[in-house]
């Protein structure tokens, strides 16, 4: 089993022979980076979830490998300044995801792909991805993560040709919200709630510049949950971004969340997965990401905001988008409006209900759950 506290070296060593590249760019990752090996020897790990865990660390070391040769070879698209991104936010579980790809069918805007985030480059058309070898890679690497964690397909809607979130890149930052919902390293945690994570957006901002170098003209639609937890960092390099923050009940949503996360703590941990501390950390974690956003949205003017409820999306999907659409002043052509009745058609809500599982099927407490929750609920209408 690896020993990550004395790998240091060696991943970053087999990173860079595997990308046969050497420059890791800013040292800012560094700290991160050897604070979540330090922390993933007292993770639990499975034998298996080592190995797993490992190999995910080179892909992202490979990856930020990959984003700086792209930043050095493409000099003019780091010239490129992002207008006015359209971001898809908020609390897990509260239809962010599908929201995302519904919006991604439109035209006018350009997404990050998942298998592009692990492989920054200008991206090529379409036709091609077949025959590109990251993309091959990245297909094989998802089908068998879904192998393991089926759930992940169907609660997540992934696939390797449609959008991802952006966490996926800001992972190579090495300071993300990813590592301590995927690990149980409580220290790493702490280090990074507290951290000033700026430069991480500063680093996603760039790779945007060259996925995105052939299609320069195109609005940028982008989503990440925790977004909301790093608002301020968001705006600070997104200035005029326009950002959509979606809302569900907390009784509702982190229950879910906690069952999302059971496929990837049973990828790491096996047995040793303790669903009840992943439950409290959720917990915990979305509360303060909550508060988080609600002060850096009182900063800034409405129009640049919009807040909606998950009951009130699932109601009615389309009519939510056209109030978007009205809210930002864009354009909601008739073709796209077909392409998002047509996505709907092909992705029907599978959950017939609003809660599936509830905070004692993880050893946890209602009570405590809404206490901590308590001015959430009522500035949003869930009490």
């Amino acid at each position: 089993m690896t020993n990550f506290r004395t790998a240091h070296q060696t991943l970053l060593d087999l990173a860079a022979t595997q990308a046969a590249l050497d420059d890791f760019g800013p040292e800012n990752f560094r700290e991160g980076y050897e604070r979540l090996l330090d922390s993933l020897d007292d993770a639990r790990l499975s034998d298996n979830g080592a190995i797993a865990a490992r190999e995910s660390i080179i892909r992202a070391l490979i990856s930020r490998l990959r984003a700086i040769d792209g930043f050095k070879k493409h000099d003019a698209a780091m010239k490129t300044p992002i207008i006015r991104p359209l971001i898809v936010t908020g609390i897990v579980r509260s239809g962010t995801t599908a929201l995302h790809k519904l919006l991604s069918m439109d035209e006018q805007f350009q997404g990050t792909e998942h298998w592009i985030t692990a492989a920054p480059q200008p991206r090529p058309a379409r036709r091609d991805w077949p025959k590109n070898l990251d993309f091959q890679r990245a297909s094989a690497q998802l089908d068998a993560m879904i192998e393991i964690a089926p759930e992940m397909l169907e609660d997540h809607g992934m696939s390797v040709d449609g959008v991802e979130e952006s966490l996926n890149i800001l992972a190579h930052t090495f300071c993300s919200n990813m590592y301590p919902s995927q690990f149980d390293i409580p220290e790493y945690d702490k280090w990074y709630r507290a951290e000033d994570d700026t430069f991480s957006y500063e680093y996603l901002a760039d790779v945007l510049r060259i996925i995105g170098a052939n299609e320069a003209e195109k609005t940028w639609l982008l989503k990440n949950p925790t977004d909301t937890f790093s608002l301020q960092q968001v705006i600070n390099v997104f200035p005029d971004a326009l950002v959509i923050q979606t809302h569900r009940d907390p009784l509702q949503s982190i229950p879910s969340i906690v069952n999302l996360l059971a496929g990837a703590k049973r990828i790491f941990q096996g047995e040793n997965a303790d669903l009840k501390r992943t439950f409290e950390r959720e917990q915990e974690f979305w509360a303060e990401a909550m508060a988080q956003a609600d002060l850096t949205k009182a900063t800034l003017s409405d129009e640049r905001f919009m807040d909606i409820r998950f009951d009130d999306f699932v109601q009615d999907q389309l009519g939510v988008v056209a109030s978007i659409y009205d809210h930002f002043d864009l354009t909601l052509t008739n073709k796209t409006e077909n392409a998002m009745g047509d996505w709907l058609k092909a992705n029907p809500r599978k959950s017939k209900t609003m809660q599936r599982f509830t905070p004692e099927d993880y050893g946890c407490e209602t009570a405590a759950l809404l206490e901590e929750y308590t001015d959430y609920r009522t500035r949003y209408g869930f009490i």
